[in-house]
């Protein structure tokens, strides 16, 4: 009965000083800067995105001014996404913080409205996109034309944890 207790003791310690040294390895401080976003123009579109700016924001649990001024357009050489399509980019964001995005569309005759810059434009802004628990995030977006004060709109969106396949 002595040597069975004291294997188990043993194997416990054992145990335990693992643990221990698994945790004193990990390093919280660290976060990780990237993060893989999966964009996609939603089915229900009926635009063509033609810009795609985003801008840090800074904690995601603040309404920050942002922190980063507009980037270059994501889409590059005349990339577009159109309706139900989709691109896939690494976003410069540290975890725990968001960013913002705004688009620019082919109005249907070949010329791009930036949908902010529109008089009288009442559709979803400060639309996000949020590095939080990993490092991949599926973004969706609704375009389309509200007639009673003629603009192109968001109409809808969605920011996920991981990538929808």
């Amino acid at each position: 009965m002595k040597i069975s207790k004291l294997l188990f003791y043993t194997a416990l310690m054992v145990v335990a000083t693992t643990m221990t040294v698994s945790c004193e390895d990990v390093d919280n401080s660290k976060t990780n800067d990237s993060l893989k976003v999966k964009f996609i123009n939603s089915n229900e579109s009926t635009y063509t995105i033609t810009t795609l700016q985003v801008r840090n924001r800074g904690s995601v649990d603040q309404q920050l001014t942002p922190t980063a001024p507009w980037s270059a357009n994501v889409l590059k050489n005349g990339e577009r996404i159109a309706p139900g399509e989709h691109i896939i980019f690494t976003l410069d964001l540290p975890e725990g913080q968001w960013a913002e995005y705004r688009l620019g569309v082919d109005n249907g005759s070949g010329e791009e409205v930036m949908l902010y810059d529109q008089p009288d434009y009442d559709g979803f802004t400060n639309l996000p996109i949020t590095h939080s628990g990993i490092n991949e995030r599926t973004v969706s977006v609704t375009i389309t034309y509200k007639s009673s004060n003629q603009t192109i709109i968001v109409s809808g969106w969605l920011d996920i944890a991981g990538i929808d396949k």
